[in-house]
């Protein structure tokens, strides 16, 4: 160990006169100060080294570190062409708030180079366009690192290692703050009673360093990432909320120092827990973000890996899906996906297209029908031509539309946020004037101190997230699930709710809404219609033997079937010829049947030896809250719009029962985000209810996307609020409650700006002394909390 070692615990050279030893497991440890020694001690204690053999500790600024790891040439492989532009996509360490995505944003595009510069703030990943005759991409990481940002090429795994090592820095600096803040709550409150109650000066001089001591990692290691936020916000002149944070903490904290060695009133607690609060609350966003960004990763993962490449002798070789090009012919196999879009060039089947048109009911695909990736093969082997590559398929697609949506829809920035350009200069102004209007008197450093303590923004810092806290709390309970804070606040907005139809305004499954039988009893026909669709896994198939189990109808074991993907099935019995399936395929055999269908439901008419025995209708029926649903929302003076990907026929009937004036049939995926998107574009304020993969784009575009339990995993991960009891009801009780948390957080941030109106005023003028000062702090903070915790009654009787 030379002389020159930095502090083993932040990394940090050691000042001369500063260096403190410790003998720990027979090893002598330098550190830079007590708290750094008590930090590390904890982080031994709690089995976590691994802390200190992370590559990102070791000491340097952003730019050294960029600069070591990325050069241009390197850069150039993550380059790709876009007709006249470049693209370049990163992903960026340090965006804490929606101020840092608008620094970045701005920064870079007043290069005249590029032309567009995007961040996403669900996972931090920043997409470049531009001209590299004018710029390069090194040159682009090297303006970002002077601002303090570090970036990487993006890579899926990259990302995800990224996310991961802010997530466990995010937990080790709030697991080291509320450790420490907990042993200086009991050292505060033995000096805040003795301040009321009297304590001797040896006892109050010795609880007062003890809290200095616990204070000091608190502020400088578990607030580093806020310390280091204000210095860059105030070195680019554009103050964010982490300077309010820092302001407040370093205020308290110098201030004690000073008072510690006056021998008066110290507040070593005010910066402490201003730090630990609003770490607890970067935690809770951080896993918001991780959730949200989630959805593009598992819909990249419905299409398959591998896929069967067939050679020029007929035989097959497994590949990477990705490297399929047009062209290729490959086999698809009964229960696989298909790896991209392709068409039919051998064989049929009947293909499951949910992640297509969202609908339950599979269709009959054969030769020379366009098939899509990610859709699912349910009945037979077929060979299929590659007419995209993964790259550009159907899947790849989507997921670049929710990106996209995603991309567009950056939290927008807390009133904290935008007032702190005018509230920080008028604070440390109004310090200044109250220091030069005392100067001369013994008290006048004391006074403008006393303005920066009682400007601390901690009922400002707590009045939104204390409110989302108990508000999210609330909903949970319930079952619903809030992606965050500036979800309730839109949903508290809305003016368009748009509906998806199967699976959201109906149960998604066939049901055996009617059996008419021509030959013999209902019973004996649903018993037969069962044992002959015994084992399929086709969703009629799947309702006739539910209604058989529900009637309890003792159903006879059948074989040897054969099934024609998209009429029926045949299957030869003791008593004849079965045939069961389509009107279209009992015709096809010569048997007359009535014409008496209804539009809207599926039929399954079944034959035995020539003779017709009757049908089995079914229906996706509505789900029985759906109609309450709607005309409450209707009452509340929201519109409704019904958007699916089934027959104007069946939507036009679904429209009716309901009362829905609006409604558009057969989109597709593309098409249903383009509707939410008019609707945007006019104005609207859209929640888009969906369930499927196919609503995914629509989810992310609209201004909230809202889905139901029960839904696909890509449906779910794509939505800003979920509905995790399946019950459509629960839609109403969530926007009640958001309107509620808005007028919540607007009385809240109204009285956290009212307590500094009046108390700034009064500590300029030297009315109130800093314990005072933490008192009307710590109370404005009491208020604060206590209405927010009204929310916890929305929805109950009283």
């Amino acid at each position: 160990m030379s002389d020159g070692d930095p502090c083993i615990h932040c990394a940090l050279p050691i000042p001369p006169g500063d260096l403190v030893l410790a003998d720990i497991e027979g090893r002598q440890l330098r550190f830079c100060c007590g708290g750094c020694r008590g930090a590390y001690q904890i982080i031994r204690g709690a089995g976590l080294d691994s802390f200190y053999r992370r590559g990102d500790r070791q000491s340097g600024s952003v730019k050294q570190a960029y600069g070591s790891r990325f050069e241009n040439d390197y850069l150039q492989r993550f380059v790709r062409k876009r007709h006249e532009l470049s693209e370049l996509s990163l992903i960026v360490d340090g965006i804490r708030c929606a101020s840092c995505i608008w620094l970045i944003e701005r920064l870079l595009r007043r290069h005249p180079g590029i032309a567009s510069a995007r961040v996403n703030f669900a996972s931090h990943r920043l997409l470049i366009a531009f001209d590299e005759q004018r710029i390069t991409p090194a040159e682009m990481c090297a303006q970002l690192a002077d601002v303090g940002y570090l970036p990487r090429p993006f890579s899926r795994d990259g990302m995800q290692r990224a996310a991961d090592r802010e997530r466990r820095d995010l937990l080790l600096r709030f697991g080291t703050a509320a450790f420490f803040s907990m042993q200086l709550m009991g050292f505060s409150l033995a000096l805040y009673g003795g301040y009321f109650q009297g304590i001797d000066p040896a006892t109050r001089s010795l609880l007062q360093t003890f809290a200095a001591l616990v204070t000091t990692p608190v502020v400088f290691y578990s607030g580093y990432p806020f310390l280091r936020g204000a210095w860059f916000s105030l070195r680019n002149r554009l103050p964010n909320m982490d300077l309010l944070i820092a302001l407040g903490s370093l205020c308290a904290y110098f201030y004690s120092l000073y008072a510690l060695a006056a021998g008066q009133e110290v507040y070593f607690d005010t910066a402490a827990m201003i730090i630990t609060l609003i770490l607890a609350g970067r935690l809770f966003e951080s896993g918001a973000r991780r959730r949200a960004s989630a959805g593009v990763d598992k819909l990249l993962q419905l299409a398959p890996a591998r896929a069967a490449r067939i050679l020029g002798d007929g035989s097959t070789v497994r590949v990477d899906s990705n490297q399929l090009v047009p062209g290729d012919r490959i086999r698809v196999r009964a229960g696989e996906r298909f790896p991209a879009d392709g068409r039919i060039s051998a064989g049929s089947a009947e293909v499951d297209e949910a992640a297509v048109t969202g609908e339950a009911l599979p269709v009959l695909r054969e030769a020379g029908s366009a098939v899509t990736s990610g859709t699912l093969n349910l009945t037979g082997d077929i060979e299929v031509e590659v007419l995209a590559a993964a790259a550009d398929s159907f899947v790849a697609r989507v997921a670049a539309m929710v990106e996209q949506a995603q991309a567009r829809k950056a939290p927008v920035q807390g009133l904290a946020d935008r007032v702190a350009t005018r509230f920080i200069p008028l604070v440390l102004l109004t310090a200044l004037a109250t220091f030069i209007l005392w100067y001369g008197h013994p008290d006048a450093l004391l006074h403008a101190i006393t303005v920066l303590v009682v400007a601390c923004p901690c009922a400002l810092g707590l009045a939104t997230p204390t409110a989302v806290l108990v508000a999210t709390g609330r909903a949970a309970e319930a079952g619903i699930l809030f992606r965050g804070g500036d979800i309730l606040e839109a949903c508290a907005g809305l003016s368009l709710i748009v509906f998806d139809k199967t699976g959201t305004l109906t149960e998604g499954k066939p049901q055996v809404v009617a059996v008419t039988a021509h030959s013999g009893s209902e019973e004996q026909l649903l018993r037969l219609a069962a044992a002959a669709e015994a084992g399929s896994k086709h969703p009629l198939a799947l309702g006739i033997c539910a209604e058989a189990a529900r009637r309890g109808l003792a159903v006879p074991r059948l074989s040897g079937g054969r099934t024609v993907p998209g009429r029926g099935l045949e299957l030869q019995t003791e008593a004849g010829l079965l045939l069961a399936g389509s009107h279209r395929f009992l015709s096809e055999h010569g048997i007359p049947l009535p014409n008496s269908g209804t539009a809207a439901n599926s039929e399954v008419h079944l034959a035995r030896k020539g003779v017709y025995l009757g049908v089995i209708r079914l229906a996706d029926r509505l789900r029985d809250e759906a109609a309450a649903v709607i005309g409450t929302l209707q009452q509340d003076g929201y519109a409704t719009l019904l958007l699916t990907g089934d027959r104007p026929d069946t939507a036009r009937h679904i429209a009716a029962l309901l009362k829905l004036g609006n409604w558009r049939a057969e989109l597709t995926p593309e098409e249903k985000a383009q509707a939410v998107n008019a609707a945007l574009q006019a104005g609207e304020k859209v929640m888009m209810v969906g369930d499927g993969i196919n609503d995914a784009p629509a989810l992310t575009a609209a201004t909230v996307g809202c889905a139901l339990a029960g839904s696909t995993d890509i449906a779910v991960e794509s939505a800003d609020l979920i509905l995790a009891r399946g019950d459509l009801g629960q839609l109403n009780f969530a926007l009640e409650l958001a309107r509620r948390s808005l007028r919540i957080i607007r009385q809240n941030l109204f009285w956290a700006f009212s307590y500094n109106l009046v108390a700034i005023p009064l500590a300029a003028a030297g009315k109130l002394l800093p314990v005072y000062a933490a008192a009307a702090m710590a109370i404005s903070s009491i208020c604060v909390v206590t209405n927010s915790l009204r929310l916890k009654n929305t929805g109950k009787d009283a």
